[in-house]
Formats: structure tokens, C-alpha cells, sequence
């Protein structure tokens, strides 16, 4: 049973995502005449209104906030916040996965739809939404990181192949970034003189759009008149207005236009243009979330925040207006949101006949028109010769590379990473017993780990999975190594920190109290992570990479030797990957 739904400030429906085993529930619970029409988005607001205003009022109203409910039959239900909306997921899952699946609902909110959740009233941009959380686990098993492909051959030809085909098509950015996607693996990354680099985050978002064009490609007929499949969630050029990660939280705000086209089944071609509107972006963001925490000062009347929240906002709003004239937007727009900011602070100071509430909500009005600004048009881009080029270009390898996407798809759930000559094979001799790892680097959300289609049916991808969700739930607590044992296979899991190539410890290390109140580990935005590097080396987390190393064994193996073994694979991948130089900086 699951189910995924977002209420607006008034607590109407605006999106939601349900299986039958969540109506069944639902209906158990029903005590109005609606039986038949539970579903209906009016019946199922009427029937969680008490739940949320529980929750807005006992945060709100009481400082007395709770995140999650866990109910005898064992459902669980957990909220998050945004803008005054209210996200839940209701599910079956332990609180982790759960408090992980909403906040990447939250976060592909964001990409799709910026600081406009309004959009989601619009059936396209719901099935889109739909379509993104449905894909964001056919990819990688290991949550928050995103697998490579390790054939040098192969990316270094299809980065020249991306920087030839640069040129045969125009644009009216001068940054932009050309992608080449294999399932969900990154193949090669091209981008344009002067632009901002792609976060991790930002590649895991891509690679789930691409997923989500690939699964419906396959599926699809091209008709007679066509020249490519459209997918009905993008415009007729399969392309879009997405937001990426910028700002000192790295939340998706910053906008982007992006254009998919397929070169073989399984292969993607992405461009992603940066529209000039990063600053803007990451301006309104920051205005829009000390606005809704400004409002809720108010309903807590709250009087000594009020000061310095007035204080950041002015601020925010000051580089907001700065941006907007950088970007030569209509002066009134600048001129509106300066006088509704001096009524503001001129109604929470002084006796004035509008209410701190009404000019809160002007305030809310004048930015809505700001972020329209972030909603530009769509520049049209004409692929059809760049992507005829980059196919002739790529012939030689785009079989291989199909067969290697078919065969990793074909394991499941694609929860292991095919990565090209990195082999089992040959690590058998050299580590007695092993049979699987999986090697990330948190600060890039990079994993690498062996093919694993010749021993799939021997530890199969639910096992991985299963796995994986334990030693990040491990690690959670504080442990840097834990070692455990699951049936016949004998489990290891390390994480250690490095500054540039020389291992390092924590300046202060957090208590275990201090992990359990961060959110779980392997979100897309990985918040976990970026706090635990802040709480471990304050104010000198410059250069610090955090790494995790999991080894599945088969048969006994003394705890001492698994970790000792762990060690020295570690050093080996290391090794790998200064054998490969056209991806040791995206692995390591």
C-alpha cells in the first residue's frame, strides 16, 4: 500500500499518486456516504483535513512539530512541508524509505515546477510528476548516487562525438551542457566555455528524465510522418523548462531548458541550456521560503522573530529586485515588490489599517509575479542533423553499448551497475569469497560496482537492494564499519572520509543522536551527507570527500578479514580508477 499526495494552504488535493491496496484502506476508514467516489480529490481532502490542520496547528501554533505517524497496523504516515503545502506519504515501508520517497517528491516538485506548485493543477505536469517518481527506482540500486560507465574507449569517443555535433545545431544561450545517458548512466558530458558545472544532483535528475523517455520509447510506434516519438508529458520537440541545482542549499531553482532525443533504444541525447535566469532564481527562492516562514511567525504571533525575519527578507528581496534589473525585467515588477516590502514592515511596526496578514499576502502576489518571470518560452532547437551526426559518430559502440543497457535492465529493477571492463572476475582470485561490491563517492554521488548479470540468480537484485538499504541504515547511527550476516552471504560496510588523496578523521564528530535528526541518507539532494560534513569539519569541509565501500561475501568470513579485505579493495578501485583517466575525476 502506498499513496503520495500534496494539499495546497487551504487544504485542497493538488496532486496524488495511489495504488488499489491504498483505496481498499481508505474505504475501511470512510464513515461518510461517499463510498463509491473515495477517490474523488474533494472526499479525500475532507478526509485528511483532520490530520493535516493536526499537524499545521501543533507546528504552527505550538512549536510541538512531529514529522511522522506510525499507526498499530503498521502504516505509516509522514509530512513534510513547502510553501505552505503539505506533502504525505502514506505507506507500508520503514520510516527511512519512506521519509527518503518524499523528499524526492519533494525535490522532482521542484525540478519540474519550481517555487510554481500551481502547476500541478495542470494534468500534464501531474502525469509528468507521475511518470518521474514511477522511474526513480528502475535505475541504481544505491539511493542518491549515480553509476558511470567505465569503458575509456567508449567515452572518449562519444565525447568527441558531442563536441562535433555542438556544431550543428544553434542556440541562443551561450551555456549550455550536452549529455549522453546509457539506462541511467552517464556516458559523456560536454558543456559549452564558462558554464557552471552540473551538481550530482542535477545528474540524477537528468537521468531519471531520461528513464523516463527510455521506458516509454520502448513502447512506442513511430508513425509514418514523424521523425522522432514525443513524449506527452514535454512539448512537440520532446523539450521542457526544468529547474536545476544552485544557492547555498542546492535546491532546484535555477531555470533550464532541456531537449531529449533518442540514439538507439536504452541511449539518450540530452541538451540542457542554462536561460540566464540562475540569479533570479535562486533570489526568489530565497524571498519565497522567508516569506512562508514570515507567515507562520505571524500565526504563532511570534513578535521576536518578526524583527530579523522582516531584516532577511529585505535582503532577499534587494537581490531579487537586483537580479530582475540584471536581466532588464519591467521596472514597475522591481518598483511593486519594494513598495509592498516597506508596507510590510511599515504594518508588523506600526498601528496601520492593514493587518500584517494582508500585506504578507500582497507581498505572496508580487512574487507569484516574479516567478512567472522563470517560466520563459522554450527555445526551439532543430536536432534532427546533430542527432543524425552524433548517430554516424557513434555506430561503432552503440551496439555494445545497447547490449550492455538491455542486459542491465534485464536484471530486474536495475540494481547493479554494468560498468564496462570492471569485472568480477577479477577480483575473484585476489579476495577469496567475494562476490559483489559496491564502491560510492558521496561527494560527487558517484558509484561504481561489477556486472552482475553472470551471478544474478546467485544474489539476486532484491538481496542487493535489501543490502544496501541496511548498511546506509548502519552507518546512520554513527558506526564508520559494521559487518553482519544475511543467510549464506556475509555482509561489509565501511565509510571513511579523504582530503584530496589522503585518508582523514573528524574534526568533531557528531553523536549518534545528532545522525538520527538529520534526514535519512540517499535522498537526491544527498541533505544527509552535505549536513554530516558541515557537523564533522566545521568551517573546513573544503576538499573532504566522503566514501563508502560494501562487500557481499559468500560463506564464513571472520569480521577482522572482511574488513581488512575492504580496505584493500578500496585501494584497488582507487588504482582502477587512475588506470582510467577519462572518468578517475567523475569516479573519485
Amino acid at each position: 500500500m502506498k499513496a503520495l499526495l500534496i494539499f495546497d494552504s487551504v487544504n485542497d488535493l493538488v496532486f496524488s499518486k495511489w495504488d488499489d491496496s491504498f483505496i481498499r484502506h481508505l474505504r475501511n476508514f470512510s464513515v461518510q456516504d461517499f463510498e463509491e467516489n473515495v477517490s474523488d480529490s474533494v472526499n479525500v481532502s475532507q478526509i485528511f483535513t483532520p490530520i493535516i490542520l493536526s499537524q499545521r496547528v501543533m507546528a504552527a501554533q505550538f512549536g510541538n512539530t512531529y514529522s511522522s505517524m506510525q499507526c498499530k497496523d503498521g502504516t505509516t504516515i509522514f509530512f513534510d512541508e513547502w510553501l505552505d503545502h503539505v506533502f504525505i506519504i502514506i505507506c507500508e515501508d520503514c520510516l527511512d524509505d519512506a521519509h527518503r520517497e518524499l523528499l524526492d517528491c519533494k525535490t522532482l516538485v521542484q525540478h519540474i515546477c519550481g517555487q510554481n506548485i500551481n502547476l500541478l493543477h495542470s494534468p500534464i505536469y501531474q502525469d509528468w510528476l507521475s511518470v518521474l517518481l514511477d522511474c526513480r527506482t528502475k535505475g541504481d540500486s544505491i539511493p542518491g548516487a549515480n553509476g558511470v560507465i567505465g569503458e575509456s574507449g567508449a567515452t572518449s569517443a562519444a565525447l568527441n562525438a558531442l563536441k562535433t555535433s555542438s556544431k550543428d545545431f544553434k542556440i541562443s544561450y551561450s551555456h549550455y551542457h550536452l549529455l549522453l545517458f546509457v539506462g541511467d548512466k552517464l556516458l559523456s558530458l560536454y558543456s559549452s566555455r564558462s558554464s557552471d558545472d552540473l551538481s550530482p544532483p542535477d545528474l540524477i535528475l537528468l537521468s531519471i528524465q531520461c528513464i523516463a523517455a527510455q521506458e516509454h520509447w520502448k513502447d512506442a510506434k513511430l508513425e509514418d510522418n514523424e521523425h522522432f516519438v514525443k513524449l506527452p508529458w514535454l512539448s512537440k520537440e520532446n523539450s521542457a523548462i526544468i529547474n536545476l541545482c544552485a544557492g547555498p542549499m542546492g535546491t532546484p531553482c535555477a531555470p533550464h531548458s532541456m531537449h531529449l532525443a533518442e540514439v538507439a533504444p536504452r541511449i539518450t541525447f540530452a541538451v540542457v541550456a542554462d536561460m540566464d535566469l540562475r540569479e533570479v532564481g535562486i533570489a526568489a527562492n530565497l524571498s519565497c521560503q522567508i516569506l512562508s516562514n514570515l507567515r507562520r511567525i505571524l500565526l504563532q504571533r511570534n513578535l521576536e522573530l518578526l524583527p530579523s525575519t522582516l531584516d532577511n527578507l529585505e535582503v532577499a528581496l534587494k537581490k531579487t529586485t537586483d537580479s530582475l534589473r540584471k536581466n532588464k525585467a519591467n521596472a514597475s515588477l522591481c518598483a511593486r515588490l519594494t513598495s509592498r516590502m516597506l508596507e510590510l514592515r511599515k504594518s508588523c511596526t506600526t498601528t496601520t489599517p492593514l493587518t500584517p496578514e494582508t500585506t504578507a499576502t500582497a507581498m505572496h502576489t508580487a512574487l507569484e509575479a516574479v516567478i512567472e518571470q522563470l517560466k520563459p518560452d522554450i527555445p526551439s532547437l532543430k536536432l534532427g542533423q546533430a542527432l543524425k551526426h552524433l548517430k554516424n559518430l557513434l555506430a561503432p559502440y552503440v551496439e555494445f553499448l545497447r547490449v550492455k543497457a538491455m542486459r542491465f535492465f534485464s536484471l530486474g529493477s536495475g540494481e547493479t551497475d554494468v560498468s564496462g571492463s570492471l569485472t568480477l572476475h577479477k577480483y575473484v582470485e585476489e579476495f577469496p569469497g567475494l562476490i559483489h561490491f559496491i564502491y560510492v563517492d558521496r561527494t560527487t554521488g558517484r558509484f561504481l560496482a561489477p556486472d552482475m548479470a553472470d551471478c544474478a540468480e546467485m544474489l539476486p537484485p532484491e538481496v542487493i537492494k535489501s543490502t544496501v538499504r541496511r548498511a546506509l541504515s548502519v552507518l546512520r547511527e554513527g558506526y564508520s564499519a559494521a559487518t553482519w550476516r544475511r543467510g549464506a552471504f556475509h555482509v561489509c560496510a565501511v565509510r571513511w572520509w579523504q582530503r584530496g588523496a589522503a585518508p582523514c578523521r573528524p574534526a568533531r564528530p557528531p553523536p549518534p543522536a545528532a545522525l538520527r535528526a538529520l534526514p535519512p541518507p540517499g535522498d537526491i539532494l544527498a541533505s544527509f551527507y552535505r549536513q554530516l560534513l558541515e557537523q564533522s569539519f566545521p568551517n573546513d569541509s573544503q576538499g573532504v570527500n566522503i566514501k563508502e565501500l560494501i562487500c557481499v561475501h559468500l560463506g564464513l568470513l571472520p569480521a577482522s578479514t572482511a574488513v581488512q579485505q575492504a580496505r584493500r579493495l578500496a585501494h584497488s578501485v582507487h588504482e582502477l580508477a587512475s588506470d582510467i583517466p577519462a572518468i578517475a575525476a567523475d569516479l573519485l
